[in-house]
Formats: C-alpha cells, structure tokens, sequence
C-alpha cells in the first residue's frame, strides 16, 4: 500500500485517541496569539484560489496563516483563514460574497484590466478602493463590486469556476460532481474543446446541489495533526470541556490563553490538544477497523503479523513513528484489520482504473469539434439562411407615388424614376451585397436556399415570422437592424440553437446570454484595449495629448483610464516614464492648444469624445495651431464613427496625418476589392463605398451605395465558414481566414457561456498629400 493511502489511516489513529464531532451552523472561530481566525476544513477539488474567494482573502494571506500550506492541500486539512476587519469579520460578509470579489493585484494588471475581467466600470472599482487611481501595488488586495447588471436567473443557476494551470474538464466535472456535457452545455465555448487557464466557466447549481449537501453533512468532524476544535455552547465552561474530553482544565487553558475563561464566546472555537486526551478510552467499541496491541516479551512484529493474519509492512504503514525492527514489551502497535486493508487495496484499485478514465477524457477534451472533418463536397447539403431586415416596402412604395393635376384633377401617379424610402435605403444596399456573395457561393458549387423577411413597420410582424415552420431549421439568420427586436430574435435563437449573426447596430444587450449570437459591429467599450496598445505602440519619443470634452462621458474616462494604465505598465519595466498630457476641451483658443504641444518631439493626439460637435471643434482648433507653428509636428487619432460625421473637414483630416482606427476600410490597391466593385458597379449601377465617402453623407438619390460592401462581406464570409466547417462552424472561426473586402474579421466569444463578437481592426492613415492607405491590424 502507498503512503497516501496509509495517511488516512494516520488520520484514524487519532480517533482512537480521542475525538468530538463538531456541526457547523455557521463559519467556525478560533482565536490563536491574539489573532481571530476562521477554520476551514479542505473538501477534495478545493483549491487556494476557490478558498480565497469563498472567505473574502487573497492566497497570499492563507499561506501566511498556514506556512504548511505551500506544500499544497489534501481533503481534511484544517486551514486557518485570517478574520480581516472590514472585509470578512463576521458571517454575513461571507455569505454575501456575491456582493463582492476580492482579488489579488498581480504584476502587468491595470485597472482597465480589473473593469473588463469582472465586467465593472473603472469607477465603480475605484469607488470602492482608495488611492486606486495610483499605481496598482503587485499583492495588494482590491474589492470588486458584483455587476449588479447580471441577470439573477444567471446567479441563482450557476456557480463560477475559474480555471486554474493543469485543470481539466473531466477534473472539474469530478469536483462538482456534474457531468461533462452538463458542463458544455452551460458552456457552449468548451465544445471546441479549449479550456483556457483564467477564464471562467459556468457550474449549473442543479447538477451538483445534491452532491453538496451530502458533502456538508459527511464532513464534520474538525481537527488536525494537532488538535480537536470544540464549538462553545450555551453553558460551556473550562470545567465542562476538560471533563468532556477527559483532560486536565489546565490543559485546556494552555492551549488557549487567548479566551476568558469567564466569557467564552458562543460559536467560537476551543483547542484540544490531542496528546493530553486519556489514552484509555476504547478504540474498538467505536471502530472494528484496528485494534490496539501491547507488546509482550518476547514478540516480534513478525509474530504480531501472523497472529492478526497480516503482513509485517501493513503494521509498519500502520505505525509510521514507530521503529519496528527493535520493539519493546509495552509497546502500544495500531493493527489494522484484515478486512480494512483488503477494502483499502479494493480502493486503491478504484483509483487507479479513475486515473486511467481520466486519462481517457483528458484526450477527449480537445476532440468535441473536429474542424477539420467536414466535407461538404461529400454531403452536398442545401444551406438555409433566413434574412429578416426591415426593408418596409409599404414605405418605399409610398415614396414612389406622387401628386400630379392632370386635367383640373389631382390624381396620384408612379414616379417616373423608382426611389427607396429613407428607412429602406440602408437595408436593401445590404441585401444587394448579400445577393452578390450568394452568387459568388453558388459558383462554388454550393445548395443555397435564402428566407427573406421584411420586419417592418413593428415587433408584431417579428413575432408573425418567427412562427414560420421553415425558420426552426435554418443554418443561420442574419438580423435583426434594431436593439428594439433583438430579444425576440435572440430568444428564439437560443431555444433552437441557430446561429443569429447580428450585422449592423453596436448595440447588443442579448451577447451575454445567447452563445449562438454573433455580433459584427462592435462597440468601442469592448475595443479600448486594442485601441490603447496601438497608441502605445506609436507613441514611443512622442507626447501624447489627449482632448477631451468640456464635460467628459463615462466612456470618455473608462478610455483614458485605460490608456495611461497601458503606458505605465509599458514604459516603467523598461525604465521609462511617458510623457503624457490629458486636459479638458473648454473652447480653448490656438494659443492655449499651441502651449500644450512639444516643439521639440512629434505629438501624439487623441479625441477620445464620442460627440460629433466636440469633435469637429477640437479639430479645427488643432488644424489652426499646425498651420500657424511649423516647428510642432501633430499626428492625430481617430476613430471609426468620425468617418461618417458631416461637419469633420476631411482636408484637416489629411493635414493632422490623422490615423483612424476602424472596423471597415476600403484597400483600392487591393485586387479582390476591384473585382468587387467592378461586379457591383455593374449589378446595380452604383458606386460602393465603405459607409460612404469618408465623412460625406450622401443625399437619398445619389449613386452611392453605403452598406452593399457590408452585406457581401457578412454573407460570403458565414456562408463559406459554413462550407467549411459544417453546421457547427461557429467553433472553428478562431481558426478562419477568409478575404473581406471592407472587414478585418478576428471573432472572440465574450465569455464560455455568451455569444461571439468582431475585434478586427482595421487603420486608415489619411496623409497630408490626400493619399488614404488602408492596413489591417
């Protein structure tokens, strides 16, 4: 038998000394050298990160309590957890973890970091955490609000699991007690089979609710090496409890000198020292598995052994800090039972063939999603996509009757030439780039069969759709426009397990929940940091200035927060500090803007204001100090909306050699671009653009097309993934490359258990010789 299993046995051997079973009505208190702690007993699976967060503590603090503890833990140790005024000093702050995280500052995290790991706002963390607009300090502790945001359906289903280094599924199925697929299923992410160290998964509270309880109720008794713990009980005295375990009240104060006697608190803990309970109460009346054997003269271990009808090295194992190669006569031996060690040899056997199944699952866990295994060649599948715009015809035909007086009397006529109504014009460009890709597709070889709707004029006529039979077994939807419709289509995604590709608004309140929801437009919240790592990148040698509104926006600080915890994080490991300025915009007049530029190295400036008005203002005030200082060299920031504002001077753009960094450009150089615009152009008599001419809105009659490009690129790309990969694609899109005309598509689902969103970037570099060059990032 190995010394693992022998441990257990160790463990037994105390209760023949002496024992007290304690029932946990609520989290245990011990005080030891003046200092009060919580004790906690290790359940297997438990690790320092779970128990650190269940007490309110970090993993530093536990390992100062316990230094034995860095050796690593085993079911039954006994952890003294430090009681920490104002964080968990009594109960009920325990209970209400879910108020709360309390986490550990590690080295390279940054607020920003802090704000998108737990879903808060940067404010929110510093509300709760003095100085922590300053440098984060690595092992400081910061308190984490619970986004209040989160669905309680969602709180009240699961509980969070934060993977840890060598984790698997199998290992945290056999933790939790739930099923792999179980797993999966409250985590559509890990069927691709990746299990991401740090990410968090889902753990439905049902699945193992049961196992829970009977682990509470299995798990009572509460010792360690050294001592017995005694809750105090209405009427306890020193006297009660000495008589209690047998032992002197002089032993029970020695070992603890910090409680009064006279006022001993209820609820909290007593130590018992082991070695002073009375050797003589009888193991045997309690436990049949071992008995106590006195050595008498003349016997050896070996004729012990044969006597109890066991081998020489189980007594050994049995009696770890015995020398048994010399007994003497009066030697207490603990000699385990024949039937003990033949049921121990039985579990170890158990084990073993565990170990072997978990070796099993472990190579499962990377094979849920082949996404190499499909051929559609093979199958030839017709591929169904519904399209459900608000294209509203009723409106486009409208704006196609006109008023005339013909013969004294007003009659209503066609137009001579067809328009689109305002409200359609933006969805049927959109459907006229979704029919080119089809084609393309099609030329493939490729079945397809479309569903087109017209969701307009309301949500009645979207809840009339979805009761179509032909919807609940289409391979994806591509829609809605609106946030105003998006639940009912989500809703109805979810149930039915279709992918809803969700094209145009940046708005998505649904991608948290629905992990069959994919969103193409992305909000800039969910960008900040790759938006800040490529201003990091740029601004080495250079101030960075940055503008903000008079009255800055939440996001307008979340996005400067952001940045200056990546430049510090950036520069001060290599020695360096930045030279970075950020001031409010307050109609400041050309000298004020001119004061706050170096002559002497290139400025970097950044807008970070999401108002056009203050946008458009700032820059003609920075435009004026260029043309004025020759001497101050300015490159200029920008983001993917300016492209669409009216009152931004593209010429200005272009003299600030402004970088903008957007999800969609156009590369004219590029040969599949031409090839588009070349088809496009002679489809529909109309010129594409990437949202339009840059900062141009066309009128209604005009011969640009602003989101043609848009629907080719969301159509061909899902189609062809689709090919590809099978009706499962969405697992295999990391892994994707497909040319887009206007899109740098990069998707990354936004949690284990939510839906998948677009960060591909794009940079529009406008120089000041009117040349515009495109790079993806």
């Amino acid at each position: 038998m190995n010394k693992l299993v022998y441990k257990h046995i160790v463990l037994i051997i105390f209760l023949l000394i002496g024992s007290y079973t304690v029932f946990s009505q609520d989290a245990d208190k011990v005080i030891i050298d003046g200092k009060t702690y919580y004790l906690h007993i290790v359940q297997k699976g438990e690790g320092f990160y779970g128990i650190a967060k269940k007490y309110g503590v970090s993993q530093k603090e536990i390992h100062d309590a316990n230094p034995k503890s860095i050796f690593g833990l085993k079911p039954g140790d006994v952890l003294h957890i430090p009681v920490i005024k104002g964080r968990n000093n009594d109960s009920s702050q325990i209970e209400d973890s879910n108020e709360f995280v309390y986490h550990t500052i590690e080295k390279g995290q940054t607020l920003y970091f802090l704000s998108r790991k737990y879903n808060v706002t940067i404010e929110d963390i510093k509300k709760y955490n003095v100085g922590a607009d300053q440098n984060l300090i690595i092992g400081s502790i910061f308190k984490i609000p619970v986004n209040k945001n989160v669905d309680n359906r969602i709180k009240n289903t699961y509980v969070f699991h934060k993977v840890e280094p060598k984790e698997t599924l199998y290992g945290i199925s056999r933790k939790y007690d739930v099923a792999i697929q179980e797993i999966i299923k409250s985590n559509p992410a890990l069927q691709n089979g990746i299990l991401e160290i740090g990410s968090t998964i889902r753990i439905p509270k049902s699945a193992f609710a049961k196992n829970e309880t009977e682990t509470v109720e299995k798990t009572q008794k509460l010792e360690d090496e050294q001592y017995i713990y005694h809750r105090v009980q209405a009427g306890d005295t020193f006297y009660s409890i000495s008589n209690k375990y047998n032992i002197t009240k002089e032993a029970v104060y020695n070992a603890n000198p910090d409680l009064n006697p006279d006022d001993l608190a209820l609820g909290y803990l007593v130590r018992i020292p082991k070695a002073e309970i009375s050797r003589e109460e009888q193991r045997i009346s309690q436990n049949d598995d071992f008995k106590v054997h006195i050595v008498k003269r003349k016997e050896t271990v070996y004729s012990i052994a044969n006597k109890y009808n066991i081998n020489v090295e189980d007594i050994e194992m049995a009696n770890p800090t015995l020398i048994l190669t010399n007994i003497k006569k009066g030697t207490k031996l603990i000699i385990p039972s024949p039937e003990y060690i033949a049921r121990i040899k039985q579990e170890e056997v158990t084990e073993k063939q565990d170990l072997t199944q978990e070796r099993v699952v472990r190579n499962m866990d990377s094979i849920f999603v082949d996404c190499g295994s499909y051929d559609y060649n093979t199958l030839k599948e017709t591929i169904s996509v519904a399209v459900m715009l608000p294209f509203d015809v009723e409106a486009t035909k409208k704006a196609n009757i006109i008023t005339k007086i013909v013969d004294d009397e007003e009659v209503e006529v066609d137009r001579d030439e067809p328009i689109l109504s305002s409200r359609s014009r933006t969805f049927v460009e959109f459907y006229e780039g979704m029919l080119l890709a089809l084609d393309s597709i099609k030329k493939q070889g490729v079945n397809v069969q479309v569903f087109t709707y017209d969701t307009a004029p309301d949500t009645n006529k979207v809840k009339q759709i979805l009761a179509q039979p032909e919807l609940k077994s289409v391979d994806f939807i591509i829609g809605p426009a609106f946030t105003s419709n998006l639940k009912l289509v989500s809703d109805f995604s979810y149930e039915h397990g279709i992918k809803l590709i969700y094209p145009l608004s940046n708005k998505n309140p649904e991608i948290k929940r629905n992990p069959y929801l994919i969103q193409v437009n992305t909000p800039d919240s969910l960008m900040y940091d790759k938006y800040v790592s490529y201003i990091v990148n740029k601004s080495q040698g250079s101030r960075i200035l940055v503008l903000k509104s008079k009255e800055p926006e939440s996001l307008e600080n979340q996005f400067c927060s952001a940045l200056k915890d990546k430049l510090y994080m950036d520069y001060i490991p290599k020695g360096l500090s930045p030279n970075y300025m950020e001031v409010s915009f307050s109609q400041q007049d050309v000298q004020a803007i001119d004061a706050l530029l170096d002559s002497e190295i290139p400025n970097l400036v950044v807008i970070p204001s999401p108002k056009e008005a203050d946008i458009s203002k700032i820059l003609t005030t920075l435009h004026g100090v260029v043309e004025l200082s020759s001497d101050k060299q300015v490159k200029l920031i920008g983001f993917g909306d300016w492209l669409k504002y009216q009152t931004i001077n593209a010429e200005e753009i272009h003299d600030l050699n402004t970088d903008i960094l957007t999800s969609y450009a156009l590369d004219y150089d590029d040969t599949v671009t031409n090839e588009f615009l070349t088809k496009y152009r002679s489809w529909f008599n109309t010129e594409p653009f990437a949202v339009a001419p840059y900062f141009i809105r066309p009128g209604k009659n005009s011969k640009f097309s602003k989101y043609g490009i848009w629907g080719f690129d969301v159509t061909y790309y899902f189609m062809s993934a689709r090919v590809k990969y099978g009706k499962e694609f969405e697992y295999c899109l990391p892994d994707f490359k497909s040319k887009q005309v206007q899109f740098n598509f990069d998707f990354e689902r936004i949690e284990n258990w939510g839906g998948i969103y677009n960060r591909g970037l794009c940079v529009l570099t406008f120089n000041s010789d009117l040349k515009v060059l495109r790079k993806k990032l």
